[in-house]
C-alpha cells in the first residue's frame, strides 16, 4: 500500500481541519442567529419605550410600523422598520430604524425617534460590536454621550453642527476613540434628512407589520 508523503499527509489533514471548522462556524451562526435577533428585538422594545414617553402616545408604536428603503441616508439597501407614535390619531413622532458602517468595528445599528416638528425625540443604539472600554460609550449604560441628540434638529446643509468637534462640529467624541461617535453623528444627521424628505409620507403610510 502506497503511504502518501509527509507534506500531503499534513495537507489533507489541514484541509480536513479547515472544513470541520468551517462548517462548525456556520452551524453556530445559524444556530444563534434566533438568538440574536431575539435580543435586538427586545433591545428595540426598550429603545421605543425610552424614547417617547407613555404620556406623549396612546397607540401600540411597536404594531403600528412599516419598512422603507433607502441606500444612501439610512446606511444601506436593507429594508428598516419605521414606528410611528400616535395620540388621538395624530402623528407625535416617527422612530426609524437606520445603520452605518463607518464605526470602527462592523455595523452599528441605530433607532432614532424624531417628533413631526423634525427635533430629535432621542437616538438609542440597537446593537453594535465597538470596541469595548472606548466605542462602546454609545451606549446608555455605558455613557450619557447618547442623550446628547435629544432636543436636536437639523437646518440645512451649512449646518456644520452636525460634526464631532475635532471635525468643527458641537458633538463630543470619545478619549482614544472619534471614528464611532462621528459614525454616529452622521448617521443620525443623514436619518434627519431623510426624516425632512419623507416627512408626508412616513406619517401617512398605512401600517403593515403583521402582513405576511
Amino acid at each position: 500500500m502506497m503511504m502518501l508523503p509527509a507534506i500531503s499527509r499534513n495537507a489533507l489533514l489541514l484541509a480536513i481541519f479547515a472544513i470541520v471548522c468551517t462548517g462548525a462556524i456556520a452551524l453556530i451562526s445559524v444556530l444563534t442567529r434566533p438568538i440574536i435577533l431575539e435580543q435586538e428585538q427586545i433591545a428595540l422594545q426598550n429603545n421605543i419605550n425610552e424614547l417617547i414617553k407613555s404620556d406623549r402616545y396612546d397607540n401600540k408604536i411597536i404594531e403600528t410600523c412599516f419598512t422603507v428603503v433607502d441606500g444612501e441616508l439610512l446606511g444601506d439597501k436593507i429594508p428598516k422598520q419605521v414606528f410611528i407614535a400616535t395620540k388621538y390619531n395624530k402623528p407625535v413622532a416617527a422612530l426609524i430604524q437606520t445603520s452605518t458602517f463607518k464605526g470602527y468595528s462592523g455595523e452599528i445599528k441605530l433607532l432614532v425617534g424624531i417628533y413631526t416638528d423634525g427635533t430629535v425625540a432621542g437616538v438609542r443604539i440597537n446593537s453594535h460590536t465597538e470596541t469595548p472600554g472606548l466605542g462602546d460609550k454609545i451606549q446608555t449604560n455605558k455613557s450619557d454621550w447618547i442623550l446628547s441628540f435629544d432636543g436636536q434638529e437639523y437646518q440645512d446643509s451649512a449646518d456644520d453642527n452636525w460634526e464631532v468637534k475635532k471635525d468643527g462640529g458641537s458633538f463630543d467624541a470619545f478619549t482614544g476613540a472619534t471614528i464611532t461617535p462621528r459614525a454616529v453623528v452622521h448617521a443620525v444627521r443623514d436619518t434627519l434628512i431623510y426624516f425632512e424628505q419623507n416627512k408626508t409620507q412616513l406619517f401617512n403610510t398605512p401600517a403593515n407589520c403583521g402582513d405576511k
